[in-house]
């Protein structure tokens, strides 16, 4: 935005620059055609009044040393007696230059009684010769014409530097208005609107987005005070939920630990009770789920300097004997090479974690495959099971919070943790994608190795958040 104000303010300057300049130069080549041929108008004037005086009409060649000595002294003009019929009479032996465009409606207009009209400007590319000619006469006789052929080179010159200095000084102007007027202004009032911008789009990602300096113009003003009164609310509906949902879950954590432990006593003297201390623990992970789901899009994400290789191989080491030689890994370089990024510490293990237990329930005894891809500034972490798989249309519905299928509703689970994968991804400045494959399942977390916008971040080689 700030780009397209500014070449519009600088277009429409230029557009002023050029309204005002254009006539000058254009008024400044017609004033030189003209004067220009008004000065050879009165020297073919006066040749033609001394060619027509008593004595010499009978013998105009004796006027061919005034014509030779002013084409001498002037350098330009090539200068011509022409008898009634046209042909040239001085200088001697001299043939009329019929080659230059406009010599012969010259001649024709002189020798009918006219003196030629001031020429069309001098402009630098046209190159013609400029043409002046008037007729010689006594008592209302044509005795002849008068015909000059002037070389235009020295006042085209002459507007081409004017045209240049114009140009120049037009530059020159326009970039003082640009450093001058236009940047400050574009500055001003486009300000306002890249910093809403910039703190919509940390809103829209779930970061804190503070308030914005109020200026600019009264309506950008307006505006601002508005986003700034809609974040708060926002940001405070948002904090209270949070807030909610983890007050909520403090009160039933601690009653809901007391039950489990009444029912494990109980379930020492009567097996009854184990599915009853089942259901409890099957609630309680799907509390902590609904608590990691709350904190989604918070403002505590923390990330420090971790190791994803070693990471991925340390939770394949340990998922390994539950799949039964099942599980493959495909990890970047030679075993043991590490593989550096800014990440929240347990980010990597929490999504390997969700992902191969859904693999173990949903695809049991299937072959699952974990990849650790290397993208440029990113990596890929992909787990897929050759298990029965869903279909295309399931897979774009996975991910929704407490979205199960039906045909899983006997597995169980909380329908929670693809949500959670999703959020945690999307939290890093990341993004994660379920796909049908063929056959199974694919899950595909792509990750930054750098320190999202938003997060606290470890130095580079340090061993845990910045100061």
């Amino acid at each position: 935005m700030r780009r397209r104000l500014l070449a519009l303010s600088l277009s429409v300057t230029l557009a002023v620059l050029a309204a005002l300049v254009v006539p000058l130069v254009a008024a400044y080549a017609e004033e030189r055609a003209v004067r220009l041929h008004e000065e050879r108008l009165a020297a073919a004037t006066r040749f033609a009044t001394l060619a027509g005086a008593p004595g010499l009409d009978s013998d105009p060649a004796l006027l061919a040393a005034d014509l030779a000595r002013f084409d001498a002294v002037t350098t330009t003009t090539r200068t011509f007696l022409l008898d009634t019929d046209g042909t040239v009479v001085a200088p001697p032996g001299a043939d009329l230059p019929t080659d230059v465009p406009g010599v012969d409606g010259a001649v024709r207009r002189a020798l009918g009684g006219a003196p030629t009209s001031p020429p069309d400007p001098l402009w630098p590319w046209n190159d013609e010769p400029m043409v002046v000619a008037t007729p010689i006469g006594r008592d209302a006789q044509v005795l002849g014409a008068v015909l000059l052929v002037e070389d235009t080179a020295a006042p085209r010159s002459e507007v081409t530097r004017r045209m240049v200095v114009a140009g120049l000084g037009g530059v020159l102007f326009v970039g003082l208005v640009a450093w001058l007027v236009a940047v400050p202004l574009v500055g001003w009032v486009v300000r306002p609107v890249e910093d809403l911008e910039e703190r919509a789009r940390d809103l829209a990602r779930g970061r804190t987005a503070p308030a914005g300096r109020i200026e600019g113009p009264p309506e950008l003003r307006r505006l601002v005070q508005s986003f700034n009164d809609m974040a708060a609310s926002v940001e405070h509906s948002q904090r209270q939920q949070r807030e909610l949902v983890a007050d909520v879950s403090h009160q039933l954590a601690n009653p809901l630990t007391a039950l489990r432990l009444r029912l494990e006593a109980i379930s020492a003297r009567d097996p009854e009770v184990e599915p009853v201390l089942a259901e409890t623990d099957r609630l309680a992970r799907a509390l902590e789920s609904v608590i990691e789901v709350s904190r989604a899009g918070g403002f505590d994400r923390v990330a420090v300097q971790v190791d994803l290789a070693a990471q991925v191989r340390e939770r394949i080491e340990l998922w390994a004997p539950l799949f039964e030689g099942h599980l493959h890994a495909d990890l970047p370089g030679d075993a043991g090479e590490p593989l550096p990024a800014v990440l929240e510490e347990d980010l990597v293990t929490t999504v390997l974690d969700v992902l191969l237990d859904n693999a173990l329930k949903y695809a049991p005894g299937a072959a699952v495959d974990v990849a650790l891809t290397r993208l440029g500034d990113r990596v890929e972490l992909s787990v897929r099971d050759h298990g029965p798989g869903v279909a295309a249309d399931e897979a774009a519905t996975l991910g929704a919070r407490f979205r199960r299928l039906e045909r899983h509703a006997d597995v169980e689970g909380t329908g929670l943790g693809l949500a959670i994968v999703l959020l945690r991804a999307q939290d890093a400045g990341g993004h994660a994608r379920v796909e049908a494959a063929d056959p199974g399942l694919r899950v595909r977390v792509t990750l930054p190795t750098g320190p999202a916008p938003g997060t606290s971040a470890a130095t580079p080689g340090g061993a845990g958040p910045a100061a």
